[in-house]
């Protein structure tokens, strides 16, 4: 289970699939700048799979598995929730009473996946 888990994470942040039609419909997403997005970033410990990094690199968010890969998260109508690009799935920030960002929850084909920030 652990090698299952451990493959779709490689895979999750490996993978860069095309933009769907549905993508290309959505609404209008937020426009992040460097200093929006200073909340979510850094790194987050998924408890034995390795840590990932939120960054911001040339006007986008990348999620990254260390030594494993790297996948976009694009901003979505609602806060905190951002789409992986290239997959069904979600990246979802959660932040504490005080509204800081304390762990980031991902969502993709059934799978859940939790980090908390470091």
């Amino acid at each position: 289970m652990k090698s299952l888990l451990c493959s779709f994470i490689f895979l999750f942040f490996v993978a860069i699939g095309f933009v769907s039609a549905q993508n290309a419909a959505a609404p209008a997403v937020p426009v992040l700048d460097s200093v929006a997005v200073q909340p979510i970033l850094g790194k987050y410990d998924t408890g034995g799979m390795g840590n990932i990094v939120v960054s911001w690199d040339q006007g986008k968010v990348i999620g990254t598995l260390e030594g494993q890969g790297s996948a976009p998260l694009v901003p979505t109508a609602t806060a905190d929730v951002f789409n992986i690009e290239g997959f069904e799935g979600t990246a979802t920030f959660i932040r504490d009473e005080t509204k800081k960002v304390i762990k980031v929850k991902l969502e993709v084909q059934g799978q859940t996946i939790e980090g908390t920030r470091l």
